[in-house]
């Protein structure tokens, strides 16, 4: 009975302080991986790569809304809906 005396909560308590230092070491290398920008070329570019990408899916998102408000207005106008 001395074993333990807390049960169910001492490994809870455990389990979470566990769980918090294992976040804890991954934001920390997750950091010194960012921190680094001028060492790093490649990630660079592939961040470039990535940011041009997402910019050309706004494009043709942009020209989808387009086309989506003018034909919008058009069926408006014959339907007379105005």
């Amino acid at each position: 009975m001395s074993r333990n005396i807390f049960g169910f909560v001492g490994r809870t308590v455990a389990s979470v302080k566990s769980g918090i230092a294992i976040r804890k070491a991954v934001m920390e290398k997750e950091k010194s991986y960012f921190a680094s920008e001028e060492s790093d070329p490649e990630r660079l570019e592939a961040q470039k790569q990535r940011d041009q990408e997402f910019i050309q899916s706004l494009k043709k998102l942009g020209v989808a809304v387009l086309v989506f408000l003018v034909f919008y207005a058009i069926l408006r106008t014959i339907l007379n809906l105005w």
